[in-house]
């Protein structure tokens, strides 16, 4: 079903009570991953929500190319004083790079109690006149989403051994496993030995 943990259904009543203002509007966007002869289309339900000019602006940190680079330099260089890279391929341990894409990860990421945000609910759901959907979880076009997201992924990889980088909030290092990650978005581009990479992914 549409929208199962993703929101709590409540009246908009509700949503004007505590945001003062109507709930998000949605829509349903269509991409074809596919081309004219061969259409592979998907669909996502996006919110439209928009930052007026008095409300502060929100910042989800990125990594800059640099990152991707130093895990794939890191993957294929033997650098003094770190453990030298595995070459044989019957090895467990040889040492690859693991490229993992998160499925509609803003739903993986639980909102704030202190920030809700109420959106529109689509016709699939069959709601009854004048219910909203209160998020449960971030949705794409939400103004916090990728905000959202940053801190879920890295209270997880924080909370499994990892440091975060200072220099980019992007990258993580397991020392005692040797991995490196660099995250962007939902995309995770990680180096170390094949064992521990697919404890890892």
């Amino acid at each position: 079903m549409i929208g199962r943990n993703i929101w709590s259904m409540v009246p908009i009543e509700e949503c004007r009570e505590v945001t003062g203002k109507e709930p998000v509007s949605i829509r349903w966007v269509d991409t074809n991953k596919g081309d004219d002869i061969n259409p592979n289309y998907r669909s996502r339900l996006v919110a439209r929500e928009v930052r007026q000019h008095w409300e502060q602006t929100i910042f989800a940190p990125t990594p800059p190319l640099e990152a991707l680079r130093t895990i794939l330099s890191l993957a294929a260089t033997e650098i003094e004083g770190r453990n030298k890279p595995c070459r044989d391929k019957a090895s467990p341990r040889r040492t690859q790079i693991s490229i993992v894409d998160i499925k509609r990860a803003y739903f993986n990421a639980k909102t704030s109690d202190d920030d809700p945000v109420y959106v529109e609910l689509p016709h699939e759901v069959g709601a009854a006149p004048g219910m909203c959907g209160l998020l449960r979880r971030h949705m794409y076009g939400t103004r916090r989403a990728a905000e959202g997201w940053q801190d879920e992924y890295s209270a997880t990889l924080v909370s499994a051994g990892f440091l975060q980088g200072k220099a980019s909030a992007c990258v993580f290092t397991h020392p005692r496993r040797r991995i490196a990650v660099s995250v962007h978005g939902d995309d995770f581009t990680a180096t170390g030995p094949k064992h521990q990479l697919d404890w890892f992914e």
